[in-house]
């Protein structure tokens, strides 16, 4: 058996392993990638995000089910081909960070016909592990049998699956695309000025230079190196804006969204393209939980008061999300 487990579950069969295991992270041993194996004991993915939902579960977990169990690759691509109920991707949802793809997902997350997987670390390290000529073919088998993992009919109510990816991920589309030829695009962003607003309270992974490779942006070492505090997220979301461009322009399964449209109206709209109905009670739902921080659902949401930000710097991502905001309006029409 290809599964590294501790003995007090050593003789639970391939069969059981699918119904409440999945796969979460990557560990390299020995200069070999193992995958990370996680309980979920019967509960619903529904956190804001799924490192809360690896929190909970290793937090909640048996004594002797604390340990780490991990697996090969190989084990992985063949517990997803023995896996039956497996629920296909709805919707990918790319995002430009900062402009509610997290209250999206929650609001998808409300209906138990519903999968909505956030931010994967798994996924990430798939991705990025596909960049590399020598791992390619190995990491899009391993991140297919992920998904089809992730993606089973645990409660038995699941008919959709909708996966939240990094915002970097924007520049992964054509090889998400290669895999999943029907599943459709979502593109959801925002005003720059509001994104870099947003992050200047508290900043993400990608708003810091040297916390990702630059070349996840297709940027350089050296033009990173060159751009500090606003200026680097600025750049940032130009590429993120032109790759959201080049999508839109060339994939009809690619839909646009712009977080001034607000959390229902994107939900409404994504449902329609992804074939998701919705009906009164679950609308309702979203109303409500709407009415809460995306990423503190304990806390009330009200938007904060905006301040100006260094037009020099934003002026290439704002031209960039004008024309994003023209596309939109044409295929709207």
């Amino acid at each position: 058996m290809h599964l590294e487990i501790r003995q007090e579950i050593q003789q639970e069969d391939t069969a059981v392993l699918l119904e409440e295991w999945i796969p979460y992270k990557l560990l390299q041993q020995e200069q070999q990638w193992r995958c990370l194996w996680l309980d979920l004991a019967g509960k619903r993915i529904a956190e804001p995000f799924f490192t809360d939902t690896i929190l909970r579960c290793k937090a909640s977990a048996p004594i002797n089910r604390r340990f780490p169990s991990l697996s090969s690759l190989e084990y992985l691509t063949d517990c997803a081909a023995a896996a039956a109920d497996v629920v296909a991707p709805s919707a990918f949802i790319f995002h430009v960070s900062r402009c509610g793809s997290t209250l999206v997902s929650q609001l998808l997350g409300l209906s138990e016909k519903n999968i909505a997987l956030s931010e994967v670390p798994l996924i990430d390290e798939l991705l990025r592990m596909s960049r590399k000529q020598a791992d390619s073919a190995n990491a899009e088998a391993a991140l297919k049998a992920s998904i089809a993992l992730l993606g089973r009919r645990r409660l038995g109510q699941e008919k959709h699956l909708f996966i939240k990816l990094d915002s970097w991920h924007v520049f992964f589309s054509g090889t998400l695309r290669r895999l999943y030829p029907e599943v459709p695009f979502i593109l959801l962003y925002r005003s720059p000025d509001e994104v870099v607003f947003s992050h200047q309270k508290r900043r993400g992974m990608q708003a810091v230079p040297g916390l990702l490779e630059p070349e996840l942006f297709g940027m350089s070492q050296a033009e990173s190196t060159s751009y500090g505090g606003d200026r680097y997220i600025a750049k940032v979301l130009e590429y993120y804006y032109s790759q959201f461009l080049h999508i839109a322009e060339t994939d009809d399964r690619s839909l646009l969204l712009d977080y001034r449209q607000g959390g229902i109206e994107i939900v409404r709209r994504l449902a329609e393209f992804s074939g998701l109905a919705l009906d009164e009670t679950e609308t309702a739902e979203m109303a409500v939980r709407s009415r809460f921080h995306a990423k503190y659902p304990e806390q009330g949401f009200a938007e904060e008061k905006k301040e100006s930000c260094a037009p020099a710097d934003l002026q290439p991502a704002q031209a960039l999300y004008a024309r994003l905001e023209q596309l939109r309006a044409k295929l709207s029409c």
